[in-house]
C-alpha cells in the first residue's frame, strides 16, 4: 500500500512540475492575433495600437492577421478551426459574433470561445444632417416616427451589425416604425446621409465626432450609460426617456481548450497591456473608447450581448 501511495505523490509531483514548465515555457514562439476586418478599420487600429504593449507584457511577438469577410465570419472561423495552444487568438467582435449565427448557420459556435478581454465599446448614436430642422431632438424624431409609420428612414452599415440592430431596438422600445437602409459599411452609411439619401444614420459615436466638429451632421442622442466624452452636450438615450444600450464591443477571444496556466499568462499580459498609460493614451486619440474587461466581466460583455441580440431577433427575424 505504501509503494502505491509513494508512486500516486510523485506521479502527482511530475505532473505539477510539468505544468509548471509548460506554464513557465509559454509563449516562446510567435502568436498570431486574427482581425476578421480589412486593414484601416476600427478593430485594425486598435489591434494594431494594442499589439507592442502586449508583446512587452509576454516578452514574444505578436503577428496580425487580417481575415475579413461575411460580417467577420471568415476570422472567426479561421480562428475556430486553430489548435487550443495559446497561439491563436483573435477579435470577436459584438453584435457580428452573436449575429451571424442567428442569421444563418454557421462553422462556428460561440460556446467554443473563451473571451480574454474586451478593449472597446463604441456606443450608438442615432445622426441627422446638421441642417435638418424637422429633429430637433430624439424626442421629435420618435414622434415623426410613431405619426408616420415606416416613412423614416435610417441608414446603418449591414443587416446583423450594431447599428441595424440599435435601430431594431430603438423601434422595440419606442412602438415607432423605421425603416432601416442596410450599406456595405459605416462610409456608405455616412455618405448617403450627408447627401440627402437618407433621413438618419444609425452610427457609432466615434464616426459621428469629426463631422458633428465640421458642422455637417447633429447627434440627436448617444446609446450608452452615460454621456460620450467627445460629444459632451448630446443627451443619452435614457435621459431622453428610451431605454436603449446599444453599440460595438471590440474584443478578443482564444478557443475553449486552452490550459489554465496559459490563460492566465494571457490574461495578465493583457490586463498589463490595457493598463499602459502609453496605449491609454494612443488609443484616445485615435477615438478608440476604452472599456477593458478581462475574463469573467468579458464573458459577462458576451452574455448581455447574446440575450438582448436573441431576444430582438426572435421579434424581428432578420
Amino acid at each position: 500500500m505504501k509503494r502505491i501511495m509513494t508512486f500516486v505523490l510523485m506521479a502527482l509531483l511530475v505532473l505539477s512540475l510539468s505544468s509548471g514548465v509548460i506554464a513557465a515555457d509559454y509563449p516562446n514562439k510567435t502568436i498570431t492575433l486574427m482581425v476578421p476586418f480589412s486593414a484601416g478599420g476600427g478593430t485594425d487600429v486598435i489591434a494594431r495600437l494594442f499589439a507592442p504593449y502586449l508583446e512587452e507584457e509576454l516578452d514574444e511577438s505578436i503577428a496580425i492577421l487580417n481575415k475579413p469577410g461575411s460580417n467577420a465570419e471568415v476570422g472567426i472561423t479561421w480562428l475556430y478551426n486553430q489548435d487550443p495552444d495559446g497561439y491563436s487568438i483573435g477579435f470577436t467582435n459584438l453584435p457580428h459574433f452573436v449575429s451571424n449565427p442567428l442569421m444563418r448557420e454557421t462553422q462556428y459556435s460561440i460556446d467554443a470561445y473563451q473571451p480574454l478581454i474586451n478593449l472597446v465599446t463604441d456606443p450608438g448614436v442615432i445622426a441627422v444632417k446638421a441642417d435638418d430642422d424637422r429633429f430637433p431632438d430624439l424626442e421629435s424624431f420618435v414622434k415623426f416616427a410613431e405619426e408616420n409609420p415606416g416613412s423614416l428612414t435610417i441608414g446603418n452599415s449591414g443587416i446583423g451589425g450594431d447599428d441595424h440592430i440599435a435601430t431594431l431596438m430603438l423601434q422595440d422600445r419606442t412602438g415607432a416604425k423605421f425603416t432601416p437602409v442596410p450599406f456595405t459599411g459605416a462610409a456608405p452609411n455616412r455618405t448617403a446621409l450627408l447627401g440627402g439619401h437618407i433621413m438618419a444614420a444609425a452610427i457609432n459615436a466615434s464616426e459621428a465626432v469629426q463631422f458633428v466638429e465640421s458642422g455637417q451632421m447633429r447627434v440627436l442622442g448617444v446609446m450608452s450609460e452615460k454621456r460620450y466624452g467627445d460629444l459632451p452636450d448630446v443627451p443619452t438615450f435614457k435621459e431622453s426617456g428610451y431605454n436603449v444600450i446599444s453599440g460595438s464591443s471590440r474584443g478578443i477571444s482564444l478557443l475553449k481548450g486552452v490550459s489554465d496556466e496559459k490563460l492566465q499568462i494571457l490574461a495578465d499580459a493583457a490586463r498589463k497591456a490595457a493598463k499602459n498609460p502609453e496605449f491609454i493614451e494612443k488609443a484616445t486619440k485615435a477615438q478608440q473608447p476604452l472599456d477593458i474587461q478581462v475574463l469573467d466581466n468579458a464573458e459577462k460583455v458576451l452574455e448581455r450581448y447574446n440575450s438582448n441580440i436573441k431576444e430582438l431577433h426572435k421579434k424581428f427575424q432578420w
